[in-house]
């Protein structure tokens, strides 16, 4: 029985990436639930980096293995899993 979902960290994202083109690219691969394409608060402009949530654990890590280190649009981009939500108290 698959795990539940998890979610990869995806670096190094080309600066013109789109949530919806992360979905596409990520789609071809594994079963995509969302994307994230975190923006600078001041510009809106992308940081280069997001998240892509998946349907299962043995999907990212496979994913993470894949896709690590695979050019797009001309960027190396890192494929990891993400780490928790620092927890500030």
């Amino acid at each position: 029985m698959p795990s539940g979902k998890a979610t990869v960290y995806v670096g190094y994202l080309p600066w013109s990436a789109t949530e919806d083109e992360l979905v596409r690219f990520f789609r071809q691969f594994a079963d995509v639930v969302s994307a994230r394409v975190i923006q600078d608060r001041k510009t809106g402009l992308s940081r280069g980096y997001g998240f892509v949530e998946l349907v299962s654990e043995e999907q990212a890590s496979a994913m993470c293995t894949k896709l690590n280190g695979y050019h797009l649009s001309g960027r190396r981009l890192e494929v990891r899993p993400a780490r928790a939500k620092p927890v500030h108290q």
